[in-house]
């Protein structure tokens, strides 16, 4: 029987999202399930929630697919198992808070994908990166080719995408997949502290840029910029007094 579980905390304004899937936290249907019916309640139960923590258990944030618990899958079954990930990071990518991710050890493949699927990504020195996908005669999945090009840039994505060569923490910082190395005991803490620094901003606001960003890279620059115009006039709508607003 499986023990594959996802837990959250709330406290603080601040939602922790935590896989659990001993030992290497893989993607597996159930853990993807599991997330998809927390991404999906998580604004219906806690109304005032500014800040998402991804994060998991154990020693690696997750190592992505279990390639050989897959390799018996159908093409209809491939396609569901895609369809369902690629929904679900959508979905995160999506939420009108920031979310961060809480990286750690092997981050590699649908991994990789979830965490970039977040606002931010906060890794601990131990963390290793890559896709591998290239190396099992499989594409990437659930959204990552399209994702880590619009992160780290074209030629970068592609060669990583094409080698599956392994990045350590001081790569993944200098080339943009991450934002912040800490060490490895001090991850959670400093994911937390991350956390109430951000959620102590305005709601409003803090909704509103993530908007705005997310706004501009799928609609385009000049789309993005017409937008902020008028998401900031829309602050100053006596109806709603956004700027007054924590």
């Amino acid at each position: 029987m499986s023990t594959a579980s996802v837990g959250i905390e709330y406290k603080d304004w601040i939602s922790t999202v935590t896989i659990d899937n001993h030992p290497d936290n893989h993607l597996s249907k159930e853990v993807l399930s599991q997330l998809n019916k927390i991404v999906s309640e998580i604004l219906a139960s806690q109304a005032e929630l500014r800040v998402v923590v991804l994060a998991a258990k154990g020693r690696n944030f997750s190592a992505g697919m279990d390639y050989a618990g897959f390799v018996k899958m159908s093409k209809d079954e491939a396609g569901h198992f895609a369809d369902v990930g690629y929904h679900l990071l959508r979905n995160i990518e999506n939420l009108p808070v920031p979310v961060i991710a809480a990286v750690k050890g092997e981050t590699t493949g649908a991994g990789l994908g979830l965490a970039l699927a977040a606002d931010i990504r906060i890794a601990a020195s131990d963390a290793v990166f890559s896709f591998p996908e290239a190396q099992f005669g499989v594409p990437p999945i659930f959204g990552s080719s399209q994702r880590l090009y619009k992160t780290v840039g074209v030629g970068r994505a592609k060669e990583l995408l094409f080698t599956g060569r392994t990045v350590y923490a001081e790569e993944a910082l200098r080339i943009g997949l991450i934002n912040e190395i800490v060490p490895a005991d001090q991850l959670e803490e400093e994911a937390n502290r991350l956390a109430i620094r951000i959620g102590s901003n305005s709601l409003s606001s803090l909704r509103s840029i993530k908007m705005l960003v997310n706004f501009g890279l799928n609609e385009g620059y000049e789309t993005g910029l017409k937008e902020e115009v008028t998401a900031f006039s829309e602050a100053f709508n006596p109806d709603t007094h956004q700027w007054e607003r924590r």
